[in-house]
Order: structure tokens, then sequence, then C-alpha cells
């Protein structure tokens, strides 16, 4: 039976409705090393850390205005430390199949604008990253 429960990403307690996702992927659980060796004879030795992080990117439909403003408050909304662009997050982890909470950081956002005019913008598809802490 599954664990999925029709999203795959949360802001703090609000579901990024889907309809948003033009594209998604994730790279759950990377491992870390504190240190990594080869010896004499060529073999790998890893001191794998017990904390994983976990990458996700997405890219949006092209957005008006509004649907822009809209999906800006949901990331918003879930920032838990302005100045470092932190953010509280809950997403769907296809290594577990299961959902995992953490603190995510997004770097800087590239906004393009397809078209403006005297009522709307339109905005180019909108890539957002999100890396774990």
């Amino acid at each position: 039976m599954s664990n999925y429960n029709g999203y795959l990403l949360k802001f703090g307690d609000t579901i990024m409705p889907n309809k948003y996702f033009l594209e998604y992927s994730s790279t759950p659980n990377q491992r870390m090393e504190s240190d990594a060796q080869t010896d004499q004879l060529g073999a790998l030795h890893r001191t794998t850390l017990p904390h994983h992080r976990t990458s996700i990117k997405f890219s949006t439909h092209i957005l008006s205005l509004d649907e822009k403003i809209k999906f800006q408050n949901i990331i918003n909304n879930a920032i838990t430390n302005s100045l470092q662009r932190k953010v509280s997050v809950t997403y769907w982890n296809d290594e577990t199949n299961s959902y995992k909470s953490g603190s995510f950081y997004i770097p800087d956002i590239e906004f393009q604008v397809i078209d403006a005019n005297a009522t709307n913008i339109e905005y180019n598809p909108i890539t957002v990253e999100l890396i774990e802490y």
C-alpha cells in the first residue's frame, strides 16, 4: 500500500498544488562523508555521516503575475529565516517511498518575463531549487 497522499511538496502547512509543476526532480538522502580515502591497493574507505541531504528542483509552467504571486506566497509563508532563505518543507522521498520533513535553503531564483502589458505580466517557467541543511 502506498504512503503517497497526492502531493509532492508541502511548504510549512500548505501543500504546493501539483498544477504548478511542469518538471520535478529530486535526489533524496544524499550521503555525505567526513572522510574518504583510497588505500595503497586502490580500495575506497569512507566515513559516512548519519545525516543525509535531499535536493529538489522543479519548474513551473508559464505563470501570470497573479499565479506567480500565489505560488510565491506558498513558499514565503514557510520561510523560517528570510536572510538565509531557509524554509520548512515536507517532501515525497522516492528512496523511502514516504514523506519526510526538513529545513532547506533556496538559492536565488531568476524570473524571466515573456510579456508585459498594461494589465498583466507573463513569466517563463520559474525554476526553484531546494537544498536541505
